[in-house]
């Protein structure tokens, strides 16, 4: 299985809507118009809204990846949450950021 290892992303493992959502509104209004930034959250029920949240705010979904939770590398770690266990799904989102 390959590892994905990730660079500057937000990383919203262990967050939930509408935390997860405000979280994503925060980093999305750092990032410059027109540049990409990459979300990543856990696929669990009170996430089921973030995607259709970005999209509301005018941001543009590139991609959308599901990968199990074990294909991040350790160093992508960027918060004090442990990661999930293996049975649990992460989504990946590259964000173009409306300009």
């Amino acid at each position: 299985m390959q590892r994905l290892n990730l660079s500057d992303f937000l990383d919203l493992r262990g967050a939930t809507c509408p935390m997860a959502f405000v979280k994503t509104k925060l980093h999305l209004d750092k990032v410059s118009p027109g540049e990409t930034t990459t979300v990543v959250f856990e696929q669990t029920p009170g996430n089921e809204p973030l995607i259709r949240s970005i999209c509301s705010l005018g941001h543009i979904i590139l991609s959308e990846k599901s990968v199990a939770a074990s294909c991040l590398t350790d160093s992508d770690s960027v918060t004090d949450i442990p990661p999930p266990s293996d049975g649990v799904q992460l989504t990946i989102l590259q964000i173009e950021v409306k300009t």
